[in-house]
């Protein structure tokens, strides 16, 4: 197997990738991962050519496959990646498929995976198994859910849409456990998918051999729009340095040049996860997994090859609103976020309260560092004051005279200005984790974030409904009014 030989060559200290990951500036961990996640494209080609015609192969395959490159990465700590998932298979067999199963499943899975940022969490960005760990507890939390909801279903209850295309009829086998936990092209770093999309894929519900050369064309599409944003990622992150804020050269710039330094770096530095999610992207395609329906076109009926997308370019970077970052970035975590917690703390009968334990929860899945928590809060408050104020400017007749003249070109600049700024504000933190450093780069920004949206609730809010009321006149106002 691919990653036990590599593993073998390091070993024997004939491996070249200690030297190539010198040579590109960046770590052997780093470089072993992404060597594993190219591997997932031709191990696609491999299954599509021989292994997809023995069908009592199919899981076996997807699980060897998954756990060598475990292995190539992190060793003998790949058994943790097993342990939940027999945990998950011998609740379901000693609790049944409900309430208690998904609970237990929650508690321990998220339970497990703090105790290993315990373990092996530091002031670095860590490779170690934590990291498809982090993956692997959503998706079986959500299969935990989805077993529950099948049982719902044969109750005659009410789902909704999404819950019900994800319920299943019956509990998964071992095999088909295994297979799911460890599909080699994102075991890694994901994207994560349902259980009912890997049990559709593997049963040939999918009609993967009429679209065998639009599978093709899209899976290279993404694999060099992968490559090209790695690049784009390697060359923006060696121009916008982290390191470089916090610096005493940082501070002799002016405050404008920081804010925008900072909003530059963070936009690039999301790039990371941009590359690894659009080549994983990719392997999901060249397998299969990711046949997302059809579509009508002008070119006739087509193929959708969505299924498993993590993230909308195209509003990612013309994102003028942090609800784009939200809608565009880690879509499969934000619809796991939105389905398995959030809509599922319906009983707290609060939108806000239910938002911020989404939030919370985030920031628990993510590690125990403070700057994960600083970042989720600020996503908090500046959602909070983006939907709040856009439903009070958005009433007024001069809203929509902007949007509907050459100003709307003006606003576009500094909305996007606006996005790009605050982004370095709210991530920073996230990349920083130590409340020492990320409190630094604060300082040198003037902790500017706090004082734009924090006072929104009580001052901001109540200033700007009086300018409103004073100034600009509203929609209604305009309409006729009815003898």
């Amino acid at each position: 197997m691919i990653g036990c030989v590599l593993l073998l060559l390091g070993w024997l200290n004939l491996s070249p990738v200690p030297f190539l990951a010198h040579i590109i500036g960046t770590t052997e961990p780093a470089l072993k991962l992404l060597i594993s996640i190219l591997l997932g494209y031709p191990l696609g080609i491999i299954y599509n050519a021989k292994i997809k015609e023995h069908k009592p192969l199919r899981h076996i395959y997807f699980a060897l496959m998954g756990v060598d490159l475990a292995i190539y990465n992190f060793g003998w700590s790949f058994i943790h990646n097993a342990i939940p998932a027999l945990v998950i298979y011998l609740t379901t067999l000693l609790f049944g498929p409900g309430k208690w199963n998904a609970i237990i499943t929650f508690v321990f899975n998220m339970t497990y995976l703090l105790v290993g940022y315990v373990m092996t969490e530091s002031e670095d960005y860590d490779i170690t198994w934590t990291m498809p760990h982090c993956v692997l507890t959503l998706k079986l939390i959500a299969l935990s859910f989805d077993i529950w909801d099948g049982q719902k279903l044969k109750q005659g209850k009410e789902l909704s849409s999404n819950n019900r295309i994800t319920a299943l009829e019956r509990a998964p086998t071992l095999l088909e456990l295994f297979g799911f936990v460890y599909f080699p092209a994102c075991f890694l770093v994901g994207p994560i998918f349902s259980f009912k999309r890997y049990i559709d894929f593997v049963s040939d519900k999918y009609p993967l051999e009429s679209e065998s050369k639009s599978l093709q064309k899209h899976a290279v599409q993404r694999l060099l729009l992968g490559l090209a944003y790695l690049i784009a990622f390697q060359v923006g992150v060696s121009v916008f340095n982290i390191k470089y804020m916090m610096s005493d050269e940082f501070w002799e710039t002016s405050i404008i040049y920081r804010h925008f330094y900072c909003g530059l770096w963070a936009h690039f530095a999301l790039y990371k996860y941009i590359s690894c999610w659009l080549l994983t992207e990719a392997s999901c395609i060249r397998f299969g997994l990711s046949y997302n329906g059809n579509e009508v076109t002008k070119e006739g009926m087509v193929a959708k090859w969505d299924g498993c997308n993590n993230i909308k370019l195209m509003l990612f970077e013309g994102a003028t609103k942090f609800q784009h970052y939200i809608d565009s970035f880690n879509c499969n975590t934000n619809f796991f976020a939105a389905e398995y917690i959030y809509k599922r703390l319906k009983f707290l009968n609060n939108r806000h309260l239910s938002q911020f334990f989404t939030l919370l929860f985030l920031a628990l899945w993510h590690g125990l560092r403070s700057g994960y928590y600083m970042t989720f809060f600020n996503e908090f408050i500046i959602i909070f004051m983006e939907k709040e104020m856009e439903s009070i400017i958005s009433k007024t007749t001069l809203y929509e005279k902007v949007w509907n003249s050459p100003l709307k070109y003006v606003m576009y600049v500094f909305l996007k200005a606006y996005t790009i700024v605050f982004m370095g504000w709210s991530l920073a933190p996230f990349d920083l984790k130590i409340f020492s450093k990320w409190w630094q780069v604060y300082y040198s920004l003037f902790f500017s974030g706090f004082f734009i949206f924090l006072p929104w609730p009580f001052l901001y809010k109540r200033l700007l409904k009086m300018a409103v009321k004073k100034y600009f006149k509203s929609k209604l106002d305009e309409k006729p009014k009815s003898s």
